[in-house]
């Protein structure tokens, strides 16, 4: 659906297809906190105030989506991974399953799965025990039997939790049900099936490597002062042979997600018969996967940027949308899921939400969300500006400009900004302006331009005691 020439996701696609996909999605903070803050909240990160990350920082917003959801008597469940602090705060959700691969951040908190794996005799194992960590770079097919894989249990457990709703309440009382697989982030181990199914595949493609590999040099560790026999790099140039290898567990572990999310919905619909149901299909952020020599995410180049966005909605919804479309031209952000759902289920929107409702779009009511510019940020690495198909970048991590122009050049490889391209400069101006309406031009430009130095100061990151 999405156009990959290797990765076999049918049961996503089949989602996309009988649903409403936004192929131009985007996360507004390409980092796991700050993007599921921005999924809870309908607000942006200069909002809810997560502009960087930090795993230990306690929020206390009293409008989240389940919230909003559980007041309005909805039945509110969350299985997988969360990435909150406190490890076990409700945050709106009646029940919880966990899993935070491998974080123990708060007094007495327990991993579900790993739990789940200590009463299956697997628990001298653990997450890791295949030998690749949770920033790893590396792959290879995991260890465990396929029924005992994070991937697979965060599905079974989202059946038992809407098996034991069904039993408990019956199935016309409404529920919020927040599925959130770990996978493909790190560790990437797949069961051997799915790495089998792509480590001698011919198309299997190599990443982009264009004017921004240059920009560093050497190799950058994943956690700033880190130091041990971890393979964790944010920033690593590789073979062929290693890429091919790494890259095959990641896309494994997306054609097991597929499977089970296939599993779940087809159980949901046959064994529960669930009918009245709006599916979601999201994620918080991207994976650089060695373009550019970069791994992981926050950068503002697409992998790490663009973010799948399906809308999948129930035949009850036939008098006011028509299924199928693929919205090419329309920039959405995470901070859209929030309204979108309250309005498609009748619920009041919060003040504090910035994102729009995309229903109206879905009725026809508007012919375009007349989307002109759309930012994004990392207080690590850079602040990103788009304008169609348009891409600047200010990496000011790096001390550098980046301009792109995606309908020439979709891989990002030829850096304009370097050429002293005119749309360079009218787009850093566009971000001065942009910065400077939202009250934070002193953060940023000294002297009517953006500052490098400047931007750098305002990072007030440190690692985490687990990481240092």
């Amino acid at each position: 659906m999405a156009g990959h020439p290797v990765i076999h996701t049918p049961g996503i696609d089949a989602l996309a297809t009988t649903g409403h996909y936004f192929p131009c999605a985007y996360t507004e903070q390409p980092a796991c906190v700050g993007a599921r803050r921005t999924l809870f909240s309908g607000q942006h990160p200069r909002t809810h105030g997560m502009v960087g990350f930090d795993d230990m920082e306690e929020w206390d917003e009293p409008d989240t989506l389940c919230r909003v959801f559980q007041r309005n008597g909805y039945h509110t469940y969350s299985v997988g991974k969360r990435h909150v602090y406190p490890q076990d705060a409700e945050y709106g959700f009646d029940l919880l399953r966990t899993h935070e691969e491998g974080r123990f951040l708060s007094p007495g908190y327990r991993d579900d799965y790993l739990t789940f794996l200590e009463q299956r005799g697997w628990g001298d194992f653990g997450l890791f025990g295949s030998g690749v960590t949770n920033n790893s770079y590396t792959g290879r097919a995991s260890m465990m039997p396929e029924e005992l894989h994070v991937t697979s249990w965060t599905a079974t457990e989202a059946i038992h939790v809407m098996d034991q709703h069904v039993s408990d309440h019956g199935r016309d009382a409404p529920f919020f049900l927040f599925i959130s697989f770990s996978k493909p982030h790190p560790p990437w181990d797949p069961p051997a099936v799915f790495f089998d199914r792509y480590i001698d595949d011919p198309d299997l493609p190599l990443p982009v490597v264009g004017d921004a590999a240059r920009y560093l040099q050497g190799e950058s560790p994943f956690v700033k002062g880190a130091r041990g026999p971890f393979p964790e790099a944010e920033f690593k140039e590789a073979s062929a042979r290693h890429l091919r290898r790494w890259r095959a567990a990641y896309y494994g572990l997306i054609d097991q997600v597929d499977s089970q999310i296939t599993r779940f919905t087809y159980h949901m619909w046959r064994t529960l018969m669930l009918r009245n149901l709006l599916f979601v299909y999201v994620s918080d952020h991207g994976e650089m996967l060695g373009d550019q020599h970069w791994w992981a995410k926050s950068v503002g180049y697409e992998g790490s940027t663009r973010v799948p966005f399906i809308l999948n909605l129930p035949s009850s919804f036939d008098d006011e949308v028509t299924a199928g479309p693929r919205y090419e031209d329309e920039t959405v952000g995470l901070a859209d899921l929030m309204p979108t759902l309250l309005d498609a289920c009748g619920l009041p929107i919060p003040d504090k939400v910035d994102g729009h409702s995309l229903m109206p779009l879905l009725r026809g009511e508007v012919a375009s969300l007349g989307r002109e510019l759309w930012h994004g940020e990392h207080e690590e690495y850079g602040q990103y500006l788009w304008a169609g198909s348009e891409r600047f970048l200010w990496h000011y991590r790096m001390g550098k400009r980046e301009y792109y122009d995606l309908s020439e050049d979709p891989e990002q490889r030829r850096n304009l900004a370097d050429e002293g391209h005119p749309r360079a400069e009218q787009m850093e101006q566009q971000l001065i302006d942009l910065l400077g309406d939202q009250g934070r031009a002193d953060q940023f430009v000294r002297d009517g331009r953006l500052d490098d130095e400047l931007a750098r100061s305002q990072e007030n990151h440190t690692p985490p005691p687990y990481a240092v």
